[in-house]
C-alpha cells in the first residue's frame, strides 16, 4: 500500500475536516484501510499535475516595453486538501513552497490561486495561509479565482487580496467543521463497523440534508471542534471585512451561488481565469 494513501485514509476516518459532503470519501477510505481496490489507484506525476502557468505582460506601467517580462503565476488548488501529497493529489505544503518560489522571482508580479475544491483536512490550511500572507506582505498581490470553493478552500481564499468566482454556477461557502468517528465493532454488531460524523455546534447548516439522517448525542466531540470553527470564522471575517455575517447560514456552513455570494461579500466579482490574470496585472500596477 502506498504510505501516502494510507495516511489519507486514516485522516479521513480520524481527522478533523473542513470539507463539503465528507461522507462521499468514507468508502474510499475504508477500501484503502482494508486493502481492497488498491490496484485501481494510480500515482500521478508531480510536474504533470501542478504546472504553474506564467502569463506575460512585457510592458511597464508607463506603457513602454519592460526590461523584465512581467508574469502572473497560476497555482492550482484542486480537489481534496491535505497537508502532504497523496497518490492522487498535491499537499498544501508543496503548493505553499511553489507559491513562495514563484513569488521570489523578480518577473512574477502576482499570484493567482485557481481554486476548485470542497475543502479538506484542517491541518492543510495554516501552511498555505502563511505563504499567502508572506507574499502579500512582500507587496505582491494574491487573487483567488474560484469555481467550487467550500470550507477549508474558502478559508484559504479569504486570505487573498481578492476573490473572484468563475461563472454563474460557481459556489462558495460551507464555513464549519466535521470529524469522523469509527466506533468499535461491538457497538454495531450487525455491520461490524459503525462510522459516524460529528459536526461543530457552530455549523448547523453544514451538510444539513445528510445530517438529518444521523442521530445521537456527540456533545463532547462537538465541543472539541468549537475552537477550530471559531478560528476558521475569525480568519474569514478578518480576511473578508466586508462580509455580511448577519446573513443566515453564512457563518454556519451554508453554501451560496455566485451572485448571492458576491452580494453578501464572500466574493468580489465574477471573472474568468483570463480576466483574473488581467486583474492581477492591474493590481500589481504593471
Amino acid at each position: 500500500m502506498n504510505l501516502s494513501s494510507s495516511s489519507l485514509a486514516s485522516d479521513i476516518i480520524r481527522g478533523r475536516w473542513l470539507i463539503d459532503r465528507p461522507q462521499a470519501w468514507l468508502p474510499f477510505a475504508m477500501n484503502i484501510l482494508s486493502g481492497n481496490g488498491i490496484d485501481k489507484i494510480e500515482a500521478v506525476s508531480l510536474p504533470d499535475r501542478c504546472e504553474v502557468r506564467l502569463e506575460s505582460d512585457g510592458y511597464g506601467s508607463d506603457g513602454a516595453p519592460s526590461k523584465v517580462e512581467k508574469k502572473v503565476a497560476i497555482v492550482p488548488l484542486h480537489g481534496v486538501m491535505t497537508k502532504y501529497e497523496t497518490c492522487q493529489s498535491y499537499g498544501t505544503s508543496y503548493l505553499a513552497k511553489k507559491i513562495r518560489n514563484y513569488a521570489a522571482k523578480e518577473e512574477v508580479v502576482a499570484i493567482v490561486l485557481d481554486i476548485d475544491s470542497g475543502g479538506g483536512a484542517a491541518n492543510s490550511v495554516p501552511i498555505l495561509c502563511e505563504a499567502i500572507n508572506e507574499v502579500k506582505a512582500a507587496g505582491k498581490p494574491v487573487i483567488a479565482h474560484c469555481d467550487f470553493c467550500a470550507s477549508a478552500a474558502l478559508w484559504v481564499a479569504s486570505q487573498c487580496d481578492l476573490v473572484y468566482l468563475d461563472n454563474a454556477m460557481s459556489e462558495i461557502g460551507s464555513i464549519g467543521a466535521v470529524c469522523t468517528l469509527q466506533l468499535p465493532p461491538e457497538i454495531d454488531p450487525s455491520t461490524g463497523v459503525k462510522t459516524v460524523q460529528i459536526y461543530a455546534k457552530e455549523s448547523p447548516d453544514k451538510n444539513k440534508s445528510y445530517r438529518k439522517a444521523v442521530e445521537g448525542d456527540y456533545s463532547l466531540l462537538q465541543d472539541e471542534l468549537s475552537p477550530l470553527v471559531r478560528q476558521f470564522q475569525d480568519a474569514v471575517k478578518k480576511g473578508r471585512p466586508g462580509l455580511d455575517t448577519s446573513v443566515e447560514g453564512v457563518m454556519t456552513g451554508a453554501m451560496f451561488p455566485c451572485d448571492r455570494a458576491i452580494s453578501i461579500g464572500l466574493a468580489d466579482a465574477r471573472k474568468t481565469l483570463t480576466e483574473t490574470i488581467e486583474a492581477a496585472f492591474a493590481l500589481a500596477e504593471v
